[in-house]
This record gives structure tokens, C-alpha cells and sequence, in this order.
């Protein structure tokens, strides 16, 4: 396990390419963001293709925006009907457990004056999914990772908006494979390469499940995406994507940090905040499987971006990721249906034993606060 010479990332993460400097792609990304890129080429680009979709009479919606309350969904829908004058129709699949904070920024977007349209997928069958996600993939929000991105297309082709804005491009801004940091659009193979951890919502018919019950999670055929001519943009690949000044533009309309401080995992109070379990117990499955958190995330976007130097970086980042997330736990048991024991049983399964301290018997090695210890490779 090594970690770029630039930010704190390391390359355990998924897809993430290392060059012979020991710098990370997302880094040279972040080099050619801020230095190398014509973000006013870029900008008339864009306003060319949405030439070609606007809706100058006002009659229908003329592009659609996945939207989860969060900073960037707004900051997309605002940016796409305020400044680009386009008349978007917002789209929530809803979480299966969503937080008090997480509503009050859904209707934060409602008032700022956009239509919405909500999809929730039916419990039961979620309740199985996350089940599936938690117990057998290693991700609690595996569901709903797929549904923000069936969701929506589902809703495009239903109300005949061919267009769709997504917010920024990961695999450029976070790192991924070459091939697909300099698209700017998300179709079906960009969503099973990267969301559904090589599992295919039709694996799920040989365990049982009933294809009426996963409507929501479908992606449409290529017959509908044709009939209406779906096309998803990614909204990152035309404007310079900065987070950090989204948070200050939404929160200056009224959109809400976190009462009470980051999630658990996390530095900054501004991310992860509509559903429960994102908020903490995701991020920490991925720490116990990388060696890395929603921290770490953070910390590196803020050292891309200037705000803050590795060496604080490092300084800081194991006091925040770490730890068993603990305020929805009682929430999650009884949502998924099992105890406490086999939750602890199931993360342990999932913690990559080359990462963490085990003993001579292969078991994992804990701190007095029970918490599994991370090897000191070195940054």
C-alpha cells in the first residue's frame, strides 16, 4: 500500500492509477483542471448543445437533474435554470432512511423554485437489496447507489425530456481509468463499470426476486433511450467543477450544513447528509476494505484545490476516520433485521486483513477502544 506524493489517496483505491512519479491520476486531473483546460471553450460548447434541447415556449420541462438535496445537486439545478435559463425538472429517488437534515435541503431546492418529481423505491424489496449489499458486496447503500442513476432515466424516458444533467464526472475529478476521464456523458455501461460492484440487477432473479419489484432499479431499454433520445452530460465536463464554492453559494441561499458537525467518518459538515446510512456506515465499510474514508475524500479535494497542505493532511486524517459509525446503528439493525453481533461479524468479513493488524491466528488486532488498527505504511 503506497500513497500519492501529492495528496493523501491510496492506491488501494478502486481504479485509481499511480504514474512513475508516485502522483495519482486524480491529482494530474486536478493539474489539468486548474491549468491546462478552456473552461470558456468549454462553456460555449455547452451553451451550443443546450441550444438544441431549450424549450422556448415554456411548455415542457427542457432538461431533467438528479438531484439529492446535497450541495452539488443543487448547485446543478440552480446553475442550470438561473444562469443557463433552461427549465429543469428535478428528480429524488429517495433513500431508504432519510435524515431530518436530508429533507429540509430537498425542500430548500423547492423553494428555491423547481419542480420535483420523487421516486421511492417500495421497502420491502429494499429492504432485500440492502441485505444483499450489507451481507454479500460489502456496501450497505448498494440499492441506492444504483437507483440515483436508473431513476432518473427512467423518468426521462417516461416524460419524453431527452436530455439529463449529472453533476461532475468522477472518474476525472476522484481518479479511474483513462478511457473514461475525459467523456462528458453517463450511459448504462458507465453505471455497471462503476456503481453496481460487477453485480447486475438481473443476478438478482436467480435469488429470488421478482422483476415487478424491481422496476425502480431497471435501467430502461436501448428501444426507449432511442424513442426520446436520452442523452446524459455531465455538468463537470463544460464548467469547473468546485465543491467547496458550492456549499458557499447554496448556503448562502439557505440551504443547511449538518447541525451537528460532519457525519461520522467525515471533515467537513456538508456531504453524506440525506440518508442514514451513507452517512457514516458506507464510508467506514470502505475504510475497513482500502484504508481509506470520506475524510480522506475530503482532505484530498481540499489539497488539489490549495486550501490545505498534505502534510496537514496527514496530521489530521486519522483522528476522523476509523472509528465503528454509531448514531443510525440501532436504526440499521432493525432496518436490516439482524443483531449486533452479526454486524460486527459482517464488517469484520469485510476488513482486508493486508491493511489492518491480525495476530498470528489471522484475527484482527483492536485498539482499547475495540477498534481495528490500520498498519503503519507510511505516507
Amino acid at each position: 500500500m503506497r500513497y500519492c506524493k501529492k495528496c493523501i489517496m491510496p492506491d488501494t483505491r478502486p481504479e485509481q492509477v499511480f504514474d512513475e512519479e508516485g502522483v495519482c491520476d486524480a491529482c494530474r486531473s486536478a493539474e489539468r483542471k486548474h491549468k491546462k483546460i478552456d473552461w470558456k471553450a468549454r462553456r460555449r460548447e455547452f451553451e451550443g448543445i443546450l441550444e438544441r434541447y431549450r424549450n422556448r415556449n415554456g411548455s415542457w420541462w427542457d432538461c431533467l437533474i438528479p438531484v439529492s438535496g446535497g450541495k452539488d445537486s443543487c448547485f446543478q439545478a440552480y446553475t442550470m435554470k438561473y444562469e443557463f435559463g433552461m427549465n429543469p425538472l428535478c428528480v429524488n429517488f429517495v433513500p431508504c432512511e432519510m435524515t431530518d437534515i436530508g429533507l429540509k435541503n430537498i425542500l430548500f431546492l423547492r423553494d428555491l423554485g423547481f419542480d420535483m418529481v420523487q421516486v421511492a423505491a417500495n421497502r420491502k424489496t429494499y429492504r432485500r437489496m440492502v441485505r444483499k449489499g450489507f451481507f454479500d458486496l460489502g456496501d450497505c447503500c448498494w440499492p441506492e447507489h444504483i437507483g440515483i442513476f436508473t431513476t432518473p432515466v427512467k423518468v426521462a424516458v417516461q416524460y419524453n425530456i431527452p436530455l439529463i444533467i449529472w453533476g461532475e464526472n468522477s472518474q476525472f475529478e476522484y481518479g479511474g481509468p483513462a478511457s473514461k476521464r475525459e467523456n462528458n456523458f453517463l450511459d448504462q455501461n458507465w453505471l455497471e463499470q462503476f456503481q453496481m460492484l460487477g453485480y447486475r440487477i438481473s443476478d438478482l432473479y436467480e435469488e429470488g426476486f421478482d422483476s415487478k419489484d424491481l422496476l425502480t432499479f431497471e435501467y430502461p431499454s436501448k428501444e426507449e433511450l432511442s424513442r426520446v433520445g436520452v442523452t446524459g452530460l455531465f455538468l463537470g465536463y463544460y464548467i469547473k467543477w468546485e465543491a467547496f464554492n458550492h456549499v458557499k453559494d447554496m448556503v448562502a441561499m439557505g440551504w443547511k450544513l449538518n447541525p451537528d458537525g460532519p457525519v461520522e467518518g467525515a471533515y467537513y459538515p456538508y456531504e453524506n447528509l440525506d440518508c442514514k446510512w451513507i452517512a457514516g456506515l458506507h464510508d467506514y465499510m470502505k475504510f475497513l476494505k482500502f484504508g481509506y474514508g470520506r475524510a480522506t475524500d475530503q482532505l484530498c479535494i481540499e489539497i488539489r484545490h490549495g486550501r490545505i497542505d498534505r502534510d496537514k493532511a496527514i496530521r489530521i486524517v486519522r483522528d476522523y476516520e476509523g472509528q465503528v459509525p454509531r448514531k443510525y446503528l440501532v436504526d440499521f439493525l432493525s432496518f436490516v433485521g439482524c443483531t449486533e453481533g452479526e454486524f460486527h461479524e459482517t464488517l469484520d468479513r469485510f476488513t482486508n486483513r493486508k491493511i489492518f493488524l491480525t495476530d498470528d491466528n489471522g484475527d484482527l488486532v483492536r485498539d482499547d477502544k475495540g477498534e481495528v488498527i490500520k498498519r503503519d505504511y507510511g505516507y
